[in-house]
């Protein structure tokens, strides 16, 4: 588990060229850079990832600007998932757009 604010965890579990991510809490302006940092440094010969958002409850930009962070380092080829989407995060994805860049199945 890595995060070192109670409001914001993650987990993560890699197999092969697959990320899957489990969030828990709020991704924000307080948390989402140490997220950031950590969670790049995992993506050597990533190809794909999976993001279980069941458990997140709410996203800011900063935590958009990282999502976004993991794509642009994923590369063209390269795919995101979130999962789980509840109606409040998936509503912030749709008026950023991020919606028509990463796949997105609501809760």
């Amino acid at each position: 588990m890595f995060g070192s604010r109670a409001k914001f965890t993650w987990q993560a579990e890699r197999d092969g060229s697959h990320l899957g991510l489990t969030f828990d809490g709020k991704l924000d302006s307080f948390t989402a850079p140490e997220f950031a940092e950590k969670v790049l440094a995992l993506l050597d010969g990533v190809t794909d990832v999976t993001i279980d958002c069941a458990s997140l409850s709410y996203l800011s930009s900063l935590g958009l600007r990282a999502i976004l962070a993991m794509k642009k380092q994923l590369g063209p080829a390269g795919s995101i998932a979130l999962e789980n989407v509840s109606a409040g995060v998936r509503e912030v994805l749709e008026l950023s757009g991020f919606d028509s860049i990463l796949k997105v199945t609501p809760a």
